[in-house]
This record gives C-alpha cells, sequence and structure tokens, in this order.
C-alpha cells in the first residue's frame, strides 16, 4: 500500500497550550526563515530529482496528500501568513472533492 512503510510519528503526552514568559524559562526565540524544506523522511514516492515536493496547487502526487506555504503555491503571496487563506481555500475545495469521492 502506498505509504504503508513510514516511522510513527511522535506525539508529545501533553501539549503546551501556553508559555509565560514572565517566568524566565524561556530567553531565546529562534525564527527560522529562509531554510530549504527537506523531504527525506517521507517514505512516499512524492519527490522530484532535485528533492522538491512534485505537486499542482498543494495537491501532492500521493493520495490525500496536501500541502501549503509553499513559494508560488497558487499566488505570489503563498509563503506569507497574511497570504494562505486563498491557497487554503484552494486545496480544502480539492480535499473535500477527493474525501467525497472516498464514501
Amino acid at each position: 500500500m502506498f505509504g504503508a512503510d513510514h516511522p510513527e510519528a511522535w506525539v508529545p503526552e501533553r501539549a503546551r497550550l501556553q508559555l509565560d514568559l514572565r517566568g524566565g524559562e524561556i530567553r531565546t526565540i529562534v525564527w527560522a526563515t529562509g531554510f530549504r524544506p527537506d523531504y527525506g523522511w517521507l517514505q512516499v514516492p512524492v519527490v522530484d530529482e532535485k528533492g522538491r515536493l512534485r505537486h499542482d496547487g498543494g495537491v501532492v502526487d500521493g493520495p490525500g496528500l496536501y500541502v501549503l506555504g509553499l513559494p508560488l503555491l497558487w499566488r505570489r503571496r503563498s509563503t506569507f501568513i497574511h497570504g494562505i487563506e486563498s491557497d487554503a481555500r484552494e486545496v480544502i475545495d480539492h480535499l473535500a472533492g477527493y474525501l467525497a469521492v472516498r464514501r
């Protein structure tokens, strides 16, 4: 089956929903930008020879796989928080159709 041989996802026992920044536990925040994605952990054949996801507007070349936030997904602003809403709507529309067929 497609993607059957994959490592089990790590899920924290208890999600931390709030942080008290006044308590002194957190003194540094690293805001990571300008990185290159690495999809090597995906155990499904959905990357090209350069290691990029094969997709069309966020619909990945694998059943039920979708992405958001990649450059020029549907629009120039796809990688920005304020620009992802339109792309998310496109992906959600496709996903809804995909799920309707699988019922």
